[in-house]
């Protein structure tokens, strides 16, 4: 492993090192890993794709993502962090058995119905790198669509931030409470989406999505959203995640380049 190509977060005790101190120890190739958009990440990203150069994308996980205070109480479980081939998200490469998703311990619920339209917008940086738009663009031009196409209440859903951190531990009210009542969510990229097909509510994401696979995407399609079978794509998503364990074994290597 060549470690100039580990970008790590110069400085900074943060969780881009935690996983590129992994790879150090566990990946046999000589691409380029990236934590997140964090420094110049989108940049140098561009760069290598425009010269056909391999790199690999980490951040958070599509489930059983690092938890601050889950973690100091229990220190030896497992958390993953989620990882994509010349893709900043899961792309379907082959179909994988569900062994990795059943570790998960969590049973997808059958679609169901419901009355509201939820909107999630993705991050700033991830609604630009998929969309060309900023976040507050996106929402305007999202619910304007889809006031086109149904007369259902929209209601918008902001990624949760709060004391430096984002995501589900900084929302002050859970992404499953709020998404009671739901006929669908609308979402560029975000990975809410895998929350919302587990709990049984049907998804509108950007074309570029890692969730494309189970959702409708286009907003013409709001009243009647794609419902599928989507237990293959919760085994594939659970092969593109890893724990530390299993970066520094060699597994994610292993299973990536497969």
């Amino acid at each position: 492993m060549i470690t100039d190509n580990l970008h790590y977060n110069t400085g900074k005790d943060s969780k881009c090192n935690w996983v590129m101190d992994s790879l150090a120890k566990g990946w046999k190739g000589n691409e380029h890993h990236f934590w997140g958009f964090i420094n110049d990440n989108e940049k140098q990203i561009k760069e290598l794709t425009q010269h056909s150069k391999d790199w690999y994308f980490w951040d958070m996980p599509y489930y059983g993502r690092w938890n601050g205070l889950k973690q100091a109480v229990n220190p030896d479980q497992d958390f993953y962090w989620r990882a994509s081939r010349n893709n900043v998200h899961y792309k379907k490469t082959k179909d994988y058995p569900s062994d990795r998703f059943n570790a998960w311990k969590v049973e997808p619920k059958p679609y169901a119905s419901g009355s509201k339209i939820l909107v999630c917008p993705s991050s700033e940086t991830m609604t630009r790198w998929a969309t060309g738009m900023d976040v507050k663009m996106w929402v305007q031009m999202i619910t304007m669509a889809l006031q086109k196409h149904t007369d259902r209440y929209i209601e918008i859903r902001y990624k949760p931030r709060a004391g430096g951190t984002s995501g589900p531990a900084a929302a002050l009210v859970p992404f499953d409470e709020q998404a009671q009542d739901t006929h669908c969510i609308v979402t560029s990229v975000s990975l809410c989406a895998v929350e919302a097909q587990l709990l049984g509510i049907p998804t509108i994401c950007h074309p570029s999505s890692f969730a494309a696979d189970v959702s409708s995407t286009r907003l013409d399609e709001i009243e009647n959203p794609k419902r599928i079978d989507a237990q293959q794509w919760f085994n594939n998503l659970a092969y593109s995640q890893f724990t530390h364990k299993e970066i520094e074994s060699g597994l994610a290597h292993e299973i990536l380049n497969a």
